[in-house]
């Protein structure tokens, strides 16, 4: 067993607080009861409380196992571990939970998987202005470059709602009722280094939820959810949907959405 000092813990400040508020709660009563000969006041259900309270903790954090990743082997986190799952099994902890659940996503890494950033990266190369290029011709090639970036980021905006809104439809499913936080990770939305850094806690549940979302978010190139056993990137191209060709289709008075 751990031999340090139980008030040892007590000398962290946010220890303290919790401490503080738990004996507050230990300290409350309730009436049963209430009105009839046989009302009475007795001590709260402290044990449905605190195992509440850390039930709640687990939630927040993603789950059992990232609560207990300071030490999942001692005999405290075995303990801890069986009044949580003897609360709520892990596949409905999520109906726990009293902060809305972070995605933090990536949008442009998740395209260079797909290969959409190759065939954006192409396109920009295939447009880059050349000195053989007359003023006019020059004027036209930034022209369409700019098209090209701006409909890149509309595409990365897209997707990112789209999948925001797969993602809550399969938490709720399990019990979320407090809502989806998204928190862009591309490179230019990332925080600056005066910002903190959100903590990013990676489980189980993250990795099923990102594996559905992926396969089910529809990619706004096509407006059609992705086949991963094939190439998406081919499935874009043979559809005539690549950057340049759209940009072309906007230009000729073509629908591009």
């Amino acid at each position: 067993m751990n031999d340090t000092h139980p008030a040892a813990s007590a000398n962290d400040t946010l220890a303290g607080q919790a401490i503080e508020a738990l004996t507050s709660l230990a300290r409350q009563t309730r009436v049963r009861g209430a009105g009839t000969p046989s009302e009475a006041t007795e001590p709260v259900d402290f044990a449905d409380i605190a195992a509440h309270v850390l039930t709640s903790v687990a939630a927040n954090l993603g789950g059992v196992e990232a609560l207990l990743a300071g030490r999942p082997g001692s005999w405290e986190a075995d303990l801890v571990r069986r009044l949580i799952e003897g609360t709520t099994g892990e596949d409905r902890i999520l109906a726990w939970r009293t902060e809305p659940h972070q995605l933090h996503l990536d949008v442009e890494s998740l395209f260079s998987d797909l290969g959409i950033t190759q065939i954006y990266d192409a396109d920009l190369d295939a447009v880059v202005m050349t000195e053989a290029l007359s003023d006019e011709e020059a004027i036209a090639a930034e022209a369409r470059e700019t098209a090209i970036q701006a409909l890149f980021d509309q595409d990365r905006d897209a997707y990112a709602a789209a999948y925001v809104d797969v993602a809550r439809t399969w938490l709720e499913q399990r019990g979320l009722t407090t809502g989806v936080e998204l928190i862009r990770t591309d490179y230019d939305h990332r925080q600056t280094s005066n910002s903190p850094n959100p903590q990013v806690s990676w489980n189980v549940l993250d990795e099923e939820l990102e594996l559905y979302a992926r396969k089910h978010t529809k990619l706004p190139q096509i407006d059609a959810a992705p086949d991963l056993s094939t190439d998406p990137a081919e499935a874009i191209r043979a559809a005539g949907r690549t950057y340049r060709e759209r940009v072309d289709q906007a230009a000729a008075g073509e629908v591009t959405s």
